[in-house]
């Protein structure tokens, strides 16, 4: 079957927000939810501009959330225009994306799932937020909306794509057969809510790229034309895409997001690649216009 529409883009208007914590949980030992609300999350009056109430609509869609430099208790921020932001150079605004797992406009909350691993700050950050603490974000910017007449949907990552994985299952309500892989440290990290998605476990002594990329493989479906979303760390998705030329993915089909970089994917070398890559990619999303 011809896909009849390609991956879009719908540009979001971007607005720093101030909202509080309402809850914190823990989903697994290792990710852990704060739901965020507050008046802001609604349209509201920001300095001279009239800011629109929140929006999201693509199960990938993130924000930036910002927080405070180490030893400060307030975060550096940008300043708000009539839709855009500008940034200040000093001091720089440290600011990380997170993806949207949840948007509730009628409860007015918006849930982000924080992976806690090192000592980063926006996982420092998530250990001890309780209600009533503060975090600003903006966003989302753009919404990638998943193309209409695909055969099948293939969708894997680790855990920092858990929230875009678990948004996608718990919202797509089309017929297009969907097949979904999580690479996860073991049995204590899976999401029971989560129906259907195939969980992938680390093996010592082989690499987590090594480990998702021949789960996937040897479970994805053959014939037809097929859309691969793929997000993670750096080296899996580099793995993830050789698997999507053996599968015979058109490049329009394939979304590719490198979320992070382990130590060894950020070496100097490994880190030249990656930019080579990713540089190829945003040419050729130009040239189909969908970035």
């Amino acid at each position: 079957m011809p896909v009849t529409t390609p991956p879009t883009r719908v540009s979001l208007p971007i607005v720093l927000r101030r909202l509080t914590v309402l809850r914190a949980v823990d989903v697994t030992p290792r990710m852990r939810r704060i739901t965020l609300g507050g008046e802001q999350l609604g349209a509201f009056r920001s300095g001279d501009y009239d800011a629109p109430a929140f929006t999201t609509e693509g199960a990938d869609d993130y924000v930036k959330i910002f927080l405070p430099e180490p030893g400060s208790d307030t975060p550096a921020l940008p300043e708000q225009h009539d839709g855009h932001l500008h940034w200040p150079r000093k001091p720089a605004p440290v600011a990380r994306a997170y993806t949207v797992r949840r948007f509730d406009p009628v409860a007015g909350e918006l849930d982000l799932d924080f992976v806690l691993h090192g000592h980063g700050p926006a996982g420092n950050w998530a250990r001890t937020a309780e209600p009533g603490s503060v975090l600003h974000l903006a966003g989302p910017k753009v919404a990638i909306i998943p193309p209409q007449g695909a055969d099948w949907w293939l969708l894997a990552g680790d855990e920092t794509a858990l929230p875009a994985l678990g948004r996608f299952v718990e919202t797509y309500g089309g017929t297009v057969p969907m097949h979904v892989f999580a690479l996860v440290d073991g049995p204590q990290e899976e999401q029971s809510d989560l129906a259907g998605v195939r969980w992938v476990h680390r093996r010592p002594g082989v690499s987590d790229a090594t480990v998702l990329a021949e789960a996937v493989e040897s479970g994805a479906p053959r014939g037809g034309e097929g859309w691969m979303w793929i997000a993670g760390e750096a080296s899996i998705v580099k793995e993830l895409r050789a698997v999507s030329k053996r599968l015979g993915i058109a490049k329009p089909m394939l979304d590719a997001s490198g979320y992070w970089r382990s130590p060894e994917s950020d070496r100097p070398l490994a880190r030249l690649r990656l930019l080579r890559e990713q540089a190829v990619e945003t040419l050729e999303a130009r040239r189909r216009g969908t970035t």
